[in-house]
């Protein structure tokens, strides 16, 4: 029996968009950073207000670095809480200087956006066994609907220690993400394989 050529488009459809990938990512250097620094020890920072999210963040960037040969330190293990803190800036200062990192990787929340997608109808047919061995079948249109999805947008600041000027700079756009951890595990590898291109990292 040849499957229905719609069934097809939808499975195919849907295997595009399982595919697709789970941030978009924009990236680039301030233009008067000569030579480009290559950093092999990140200290990593999530400046994000709901504490959850914060770890999530740091832990998923410390591994995708970790995947890149680079060594990360967790602000979240080194100074605890960053959100309603005057003392916040010293007590990071200390935490770099004593991890020995060569670098500080700022990662922030922009905003969020929510956009109204467009799932365009089909015809659809379906079968009606009746008491025979043969069945009917009838085709039904299922007519178009929307779907509400959200995006994040995060920033994300590479520092290099001693220095208040920024180096590298990239904003992701995580595309209406399922969980915490898969927003997380997705926007940390990116930014990562990013990173690599741009030639941040240690050789």
């Amino acid at each position: 029996m040849r499957t229905p050529r719609f069934v097809l488009l939808v499975l195919f459809a849907a295997l595009l968009s399982a595919c697709a990938p789970p941030t978009e990512v924009t990236s680039g250097w301030h233009a008067k950073v000569e030579p480009k620094p290559h950093f092999q020890r990140l200290f990593v920072i999530a400046l994000l207000s709901d504490d959850d999210a914060r770890v999530a963040v740091e832990d998923a960037l410390g591994k995708a670095l970790s995947g890149q040969g680079v060594q990360a330190v967790l602000a979240h293990q080194k100074i605890g809480d960053v959100s309603g803190s005057d003392d916040l800036r010293a007590r990071a200062e200390q935490a770099v200087k004593a991890a020995g990192a060569d670098g500080v990787l700022v990662a922030s929340f922009l905003k969020a956006d929510v956009r109204a997608d467009y799932v365009p109808g089909h015809l659809a047919r379906g079968s009606d066994f009746g008491s025979s061995v043969g069945a009917s079948y009838d085709t039904v249109y299922q007519p178009g609907y929307y779907v509400e999805n959200q995006d994040y947008y995060m920033q994300s600041t590479l520092y290099r220690v001693g220095s208040d000027a920024a180096v590298w700079q990239a904003q992701s756009r995580l595309i209406n993400p399922t969980s915490l951890k898969k927003a997380a595990r997705g926007y940390a590898g990116d930014l990562a394989d990013r990173l690599r291109k741009d030639g941040a990292l240690g050789k």
